[in-house]
């Protein structure tokens, strides 16, 4: 070895004890981070179990009150964006003038909105932003509650849940009650987490869709939409899909994450890329994703074959866990993913048209919402009235005197 390259002993001796100082003054810096941190969230834990104490004492005040439940006049800047075509309604679990009750109930009185086959919950979302309103609630499933939210964005207003659809990721990963009286109070408690959202851009850097939940590339985009079909007994659009969906096979994609120079080669059928735990039929596509940490979770299922997705998928459908070494996830920011030939993306259900290549990044805290004590948080609501599950169908309503 060519030791005339080497550092004088002395002055190396130097620099290291030099470096071991300034490791041990940032040690010191991170720790009280840390300290001030737990602090902080004790500091808040304590204001949010005041604001639960609070709300329910509103809600007692507003149940005694003379006319508490017909009070014509509406709670300035709060919107309620409601799809009467969601499936607590088709299912006759609910009519809108229940989840209007529900509100009063709590002390909210919100201007009503209702989407129609010509009129979106994204036309109404803007409106009510143009309107000013600091709460806008979606009253619906996932896709009305997407729909809503990403009009927010860059707005002043906060996205309130009120889950009636038919999986509810969106509710059970931010802990949004699945029953109305208490999604209810919940948003009269009104605390607030700015959580993240993914979004597509194409290799001409035009931003091409939004997701709250899962983009998908390959076989997903397939899947997504013929899951959604199948959920809502839409047969024959299932059955169009299924020469496609059994024709698709294996290509090669090269993945750059973040600020690496390294790339991954891999041959797949699929990718995911998660800003939510949940997906689909309630699948626990990425168990450890947080919705409010500024990542991703990037999953390649490298050598698995349609048979093996298939498996793997249901196995983990219904909020299961599978342990496959096939299945790799990594945290990111922004990745870049390149393939053979041109495949398309899904935006949570939103097709996007084929391209080879891709990028995918998060939007750090893009978005205000009311949340409960959820597993998709870094910092859940503690005091929250009401945890859902994970999986299973939505509650039946209880009796009109609980409302």
């Amino acid at each position: 070895m060519d030791t005339t390259t080497l550092p004088d002993p002395a002055a190396l001796s130097a620099l290291l004890a030099d470096t071991q100082a300034k490791h041990a003054d940032q040690l010191h810096q991170v720790e009280q981070s840390q300290e001030q941190l737990a602090t902080a969230r004790q500091q808040l834990e304590a204001v949010e179990a005041e604001l639960v104490k609070l709300a329910n004492m509103q809600a007692a005040a507003v149940k005694d009150a003379p006319n508490s439940t017909t009070s014509p006049t509406s709670t300035k800047g709060i919107s309620l964006i409601l799809n009467p075509a969601a499936k607590c309604f088709a299912d006759g679990l609910y009519d809108p003038e229940e989840i209007m009750a529900a509100l009063r109930a709590v002390g909210i009185q919100p201007q009503l909105e209702l989407t129609t086959l010509k009129i979106d919950a994204r036309q109404l979302a803007r409106k009510a932003v143009a309107r000013g309103d600091t709460l806008v609630i979606a009253a619906g499933g996932d896709g009305t509650i997407e729909e809503v939210a990403t009009e927010l964005l860059n707005s002043n207003a906060a996205l309130g849940i009120m889950p009636l659809g038919t999986m509810n990721n969106l509710a059970r990963s931010l802990g949004i009650p699945l029953d109305v009286p208490n999604a209810a109070l919940l948003l009269a408690i009104g605390a607030t987490r700015h959580i993240d959202i993914g979004r597509v851009i194409t290799s001409d850097n035009n931003i091409k869709g939004y997701f709250l939940e899962t983009a998908g590339i390959g076989l997903s985009a397939l899947a997504a939409p013929m899951g959604e079909d199948a959920v809502k007994g839409r047969w024959s659009d299932v059955w169009n899909k299924l020469g496609e969906f059994f024709a698709f096979s294996a290509v090669g994609v090269t993945i750059q994450c973040d600020d690496d120079e390294a790339m991954l080669q891999v041959r797949t059928n699929v990718l995911t890329i998660s800003n939510a735990p949940l997906f689909g039929a309630n699948m626990l596509v990425a168990p450890d994703s947080k919705m409010d940490d500024g990542l991703l979770d990037l999953a390649f299922y490298e050598g698995m074959e349609l048979v093996d997705l298939t498996r793997y998928f249901y196995g983990i459908s219904n909020g299961g866990q599978v342990n496959d070494e096939r299945v790799h996830h990594r945290a990111i920011r922004r990745v870049r993913i390149t393939a053979d030939v041109p495949l398309a993306v899904n935006a949570d259900l939103d097709v996007l048209d084929k391209q080879r290549e891709w990028e995918i990044e998060v939007v750090p805290h893009a978005l205000a919402v009311v949340v409960g004590n959820g597993l998709g948080l870094t910092f859940p609501v503690e005091a929250a009235p009401a945890t859902p599950l994970l999986t299973g169908p939505h509650p039946m309503p209880p009796d009109s005197n609980a409302i």
